[in-house]
């Protein structure tokens, strides 16, 4: 018995001791990270963006044998998408992640991906985001602000309509609604060319402005609604499949800043940045018709316009916002047509997720 309990307190020792060592080493490793940089990401913890990210910090940490560390603060932690990407205009942070949408106020570098109905599949809108010509175009214009395109994360496909108690079946329901809308101008244009509103609300309200009843519903993509439980408590009863507008998660990054970095250190973080966003492509498909399942398990109905309706509201939309927009900065024709070159064949993968039966 006296051996017994010896080994037995031996053991347990070994392993505190164990354990100890363990997270002895884990903050050395942290405190001899040479270069440490924070990411904001405006979306919780749970959208679909956030895993990207998550990705992007693991593998730096093991290409640089720790010697990067990427902190990575969700759900706007450390401010909004507009306070995040000033911050890091103005030197102050690292990285700010969010909707693309949300830098219409610093820089219309981005609108030009928001005219609606843009792409017509996932395939388009990957290939022109992509692109080295398209990527080029847009940090010569991010470098008016100080700004540098680092990467890109998919939110979960383009956007499409959340009503809380109207059902949207023709496209003359949309007029006299009120829509939940970013900064973005094109979302704005594409609200108020149905005869509806854009209500401006930063994300992290948008569930209250929806539970109060300040907007009638809000167009953002699958994941969104997910993530943000749109789907509990009675916020948002109806989803149409309308797929009108893509954007997606940009992360922002202080050109300088990135320039001065040692040559090794910038090809860590870019390389691995290319990694996640290889990583995320994979992993998003299956991961949105799961949001989708779940939200039809708790009483969503997701459904589509007749396709006579569809096409009403496509052309609306594009021959309301188009020519308003077209030559604007940052969006001028040549740009426009690059983009559209760029994008290419349309595909058959759809958006790349399933709406189920």
């Amino acid at each position: 018995m006296t051996y017994s309990i010896t080994r037995h307190t031996f053991l347990k020792g070994l392993a505190v001791v164990t354990a100890l060592a363990t997270a002895a080493l884990s903050t050395a490793a942290l405190a001899e990270a040479e270069h440490k940089f924070k990411v904001s990401n405006v979306l919780s913890e749970q959208d679909v963006t956030a895993f990207g990210l998550n990705k992007f910090a693991e593998i730096v940490a093991a290409k640089s044998d720790g010697r990067i560390e990427i902190e990575v603060f969700h759900g706007g932690q450390l401010g909004s998408g507009v306070e995040t990407f000033e911050a890091v205009k103005n030197g102050y942070l690292d990285f700010a992640g969010d909707s693309f949408a949300n830098l219409a106020t610093i820089t219309p570098a981005f609108e030009i991906f928001h005219f609606p109905f843009l792409f017509e599949s996932r395939a388009q809108m990957l290939s022109a985001l992509g692109s080295e010509k398209v990527q080029a175009q847009v940090n010569s214009e991010l470098a008016d602000v100080g700004l540098q395109w680092f990467s890109t994360y998919e939110i979960g496909g383009p956007r499409n309509v959340g009503t809380s108690k109207k059902k949207i079946e023709t496209a003359a329901d949309l007029a006299g609604m009120k829509f939940r809308a970013s900064r973005s101008p094109l979302e704005i244009g594409s609200h108020e060319s149905w005869g509806a509103a854009g209500v401006t609300v930063d994300w992290p309200g948008t569930p209250e402005a929806v539970r109060l009843g300040m907007v009638d519903g809000l167009t953002v993509p699958y994941a969104s609604f997910y993530s943000a439980k749109f789907h509990e408590g009675d916020l948002i009863n109806y989803i149409l499949d309308l797929n009108f507008q893509n954007y997606a998660l940009v992360i922002a990054a202080n050109a300088e800043k990135m320039a001065a970095l040692p040559e090794d250190i910038r090809t860590i973080l870019t390389e691995s940045a290319a990694e996640a966003q290889a990583w995320h492509i994979e992993f998003v498909s299956d991961y949105i018709t799961k949001n989708i399942q779940a939200m039809k398990d708790e009483g969503v109905e997701i459904y589509s316009l007749p396709a006579a309706e569809y096409q009403k509201v496509r052309d609306m939309t594009v021959d309301a916002v188009w020519p308003l927009f077209v030559g604007k900065e940052g969006m001028s024709q040549e740009k426009l047509d690059m983009i559209r070159a760029e994008s290419g064949e349309i595909g058959t993968d759809g958006w790349g997720y399933s709406l189920g039966n």
